[in-house]
């Protein structure tokens, strides 16, 4: 049973737990401790959290990201490519140049929520750097002065 299973399953549990102790206590105001410790128990067992940043990380397998309201390009980054030795303005710029709709007035403080970003790959931070992309080491350097 993968993990989505697993909450769905306990989602249910958890739904069907209520109605039979709400159908089950009487209406004089009689006490819900019990209930509430039936509750703790059964929360103890769900990782909402811990599915929701499976959810997300399969998402990143994906090569892409969804914009959460409250998100900054940099928390993006920093959760996408943690281990990145780039400046983190080039990353902003090729975030920017990868997905020009996703970023009012192709500012990278505007981000638009709710919009799906593609992960900048290495052709977009080439793109960066060179005019066009050059394909061999000839082609890189043939404009390069030499002197004697």
């Amino acid at each position: 049973m993968n993990l989505e299973q697993s909450f769905r399953a306990t989602s249910f549990l958890l739904f069907r737990t209520l109605i039979f102790a709400f159908l089950s206590h009487s209406a004089n105001g009689q006490d819900f401790a019990d209930i509430d410790a039936a509750l703790i128990q059964l929360l103890q067992d769900v990782e909402i959290e811990r599915y929701l940043e499976t959810q997300e990380l399969e998402r990143l397998v994906d090569g892409t990201y969804r914009i959460k309201p409250g998100d900054t390009l940099d928390q993006i980054i920093t959760l996408t490519m943690p281990d990145s030795k780039m400046k983190m303005s080039f990353l902003r710029q090729a975030f920017v140049q990868a997905n020009p709709s996703a970023f009012r007035s192709s500012n990278p403080n505007r981000l638009v929520s709710g919009m799906d970003i593609r992960l900048p790959n290495a052709d977009d931070i080439l793109s960066l750097l060179f005019i066009s992309v050059p394909t061999t080491i000839k082609g890189a350097t043939g404009h390069w002065i030499s002197y004697p």
